[in-house]
């Protein structure tokens, strides 16, 4: 639900951008809770991946917008009359 806020604000790279970021940033989180810091799904776990994965789809969403945002509509039309 918050994906298709985010990406109806980027453009083309942003959109790739986006996904690509999410994927890998949520790959190194939950190696980084399993792995590095020993938790599991018996030891709290899930409740540290999930508030961690939606922390990163919020923060990796700004991120991407500040970057890769969509001109808007009336900006494209007025550098079109200028040219």
């Amino acid at each position: 639900m918050i994906d298709k806020l985010f990406l109806k604000h980027l453009s083309k790279k942003g959109k790739i951008a986006y996904w690509v970021g999410q994927i890998l940033l949520d790959a190194i989180w939950a190696f980084y809770v399993f792995g590095v810091a020993g938790y599991s799904f018996e030891t709290g776990g899930e409740t540290m991946l999930i508030f961690g994965m939606l922390a990163i789809l919020v923060g990796w969403g700004v991120v991407c917008l500040m970057l890769w945002k969509k001109p808007k509509e009336s900006e494209n039309k007025t550098l079109s009359k200028e040219i």
